[in-house]
């Protein structure tokens, strides 16, 4: 007797159509599965025994082989997503018993870790299987904790279950599916807010400039001055995720088995802040079976990091490619794996190892020492940062005076820039960091005088064409914030002076 049953497994953050098939034949009581790593094997064959058995269904004496296909790509999938074919392997067996219908299990899909006595468990990825099943089967069934996770990939039906025993009442029509209730977003908790930083009236335009243009920042400055804090408050000036970035955003996060279990749809842009510690791995993704990294957790959102001389030079160099591309792509022996990383970077560090620089009073770090502190940065990380800011200690006078600029007047300018970045480039998702040097020839024309001025600048501060590309960007995004269609002088030297500022610190 034999069955045909499909399902599903996750590889990186897709799934993959697997088959299950099933054949029971004469010959002396043995159960095998073949198509997976043996060790994953031997623990399914123990779950689905007992299983079966706590249904009312025990495995019966006769050879039972399993074959999963396709078996080729199992050397290129975490061990753990194999446990997703319990459920379709103890039906199979039971179709092949004749003791559910065949032919209801010919055109489903099954998604499910069994325990024990039978219950299925939650599992990593329903939303990334589930879109994978839809180019396939019709009916899906998977762990009802799954099913409002699952329902956002709008499956032509799905049916959430809780139990082998249930799986078989449903699919012998004994019973109705139990119901769910479709996915909302959870309220999250609202990041700082914009008026919740005293002073840096420079700084908080800086900020402003980059949640229009989505341009990367670095700030430089003692401790305590606030840098921690803009960065949080920096999502908040970020406009609402679109319902597509929501889905995507879920899609990674159950892939990576980091979906709060009573949140079925990420709603609010991500922030993640990795300690200076990390390995390159865990940052951009990777291992032997590459999984992602705060790179692409951070997708569509803020990536920050704190005392960026810090990090290690390998984890900071692995960071010059997906910044360029918005994407990372690891190899492997056996595939490849494409991550998305599309996120605006906001760092820190501090104007030297001690801090206080240059407050000669509390600093003694000498010219050598702090040239070497910021040569932990390399020159082709620090072109690929668009805005570059000094900032000093808050006076006093400021800790109680009322900003010159409120959250609400900075969000309303943001909305304006980034309007006239979608009339520009026809997108709603384009921004003017993104231009390539075809849109900056069409949406940075200089005039004659304002070409020479920056002709002189490239010269004069040995500027790279990337950098001077940036110095264009930016000054596209200072134009828009100020409603302005043309770039003007101004525009042009407030950008150059946030390239410049590193060259201050150094000399």
């Amino acid at each position: 007797m034999f069955q045909r049953t499909y399902s599903a497994l996750l590889s990186g953050l897709s799934g993959l159509i697997a088959e299950v098939e099933c054949f029971i034949g004469n010959g002396l009581p043995y159960f095998n599965i073949v198509g997976i790593p043996a060790s994953r094997a031997a623990s399914a064959r123990e779950r689905i025994r007992s299983a079966l058995k706590s249904c009312g269904h025990p495995l019966p004496p006769s050879r039972i082989t399993i074959n999963i296909r396709p078996a080729s790509p199992a050397a290129s999938l975490s061990a753990a997503v194999f446990s997703v074919l319990d459920l379709p392997i103890a039906l199979s067996i039971l179709a092949c018993q004749r003791l559910i219908p065949p032919v209801a299990l010919e055109n489903s899909a099954f998604l499910g870790e069994l325990s024990l006595n039978g219950d299925l468990k939650p599992l990593h990825g329903a939303l990334p299987l589930t879109h994978c099943l839809l180019q396939h089967s019709s009916p899906i069934f998977l762990p009802l904790t799954n099913a409002a996770e699952a329902s956002l990939a709008n499956p032509p039906a799905l049916y959430g279950l809780t139990s082998l025993s249930q799986a078989i009442s449903v699919i012998c029509k004994r019973t109705p599916p139990p119901s769910f209730a479709s996915a909302k977003p959870k309220n999250a908790p609202l990041p700082p807010s914009f008026d919740s930083v005293h002073g840096q009236t420079i700084a908080k335009r800086a900020l402003m400039i980059a949640a229009a243009g989505m341009h990367n920042l670095l700030l430089i400055g003692p401790p305590g001055c606030g840098k921690t804090l803009l960065a949080r408050s920096l999502p908040s000036l970020l406009p609402p995720l679109s319902d597509s970035e929501k889905i995507q955003l879920t899609e990674i996060y159950s892939a990576c088995h980091l979906l709060p279990a009573d949140q079925s749809l990420i709603s609010s842009r991500p922030f993640r802040a990795p300690h200076h510690s990390i390995p390159s791995s865990s940052l951009i993704g990777g291992g032997s079976i590459p999984q992602p990294g705060e790179i692409t957790l951070a997708h569509h959102g803020v990536l920050y990091l704190d005392e960026l001389p810090e990090f290690s030079r390998a984890s900071l160099e692995s960071l010059r490619q997906p910044l360029e591309e918005h994407q990372i792509i690891l190899n492997r022996l056996h595939a490849s794996f494409c991550f998305p990383s599309d996120f605006l970077l906001i760092s820190s560090m501090n104007p030297c190892p001690c801090g206080h620089y240059p407050n000669t009073k509390q600093c003694h770090c000498s010219s050598s020492r702090i040239e070497q502190y910021f040569s932990k940065i390399s020159a082709p990380l620090l072109d690929r940062i668009d805005l570059i800011l000094t900032m000093a200690p808050v006076p006093f006078r400021d800790l109680h005076s009322s900003s010159s600029l409120t959250h609400s007047e900075a969000l309303c300018r943001i909305q304006t820039a980034r309007q006239m970045q979608a009339q520009r480039f026809s997108s709603k998702n384009a921004y003017n960091s993104r231009m390539d040097p075809h849109a900056i020839h069409q949406a940075c024309c200089l005039s004659p005088s304002l070409a020479a001025f920056m002709e002189q600048a490239y010269e004069h501060y040995r500027l790279t064409l990337r950098s001077y590309h940036k110095i264009l960007r930016v000054s596209r995004t200072l134009a828009d914030l100020d409603g302005c269609e043309k770039i003007e002088k101004q525009h042009l030297m407030e950008a150059l002076q946030y390239r410049l500022n590193i060259n201050g610190m150094l000399s």
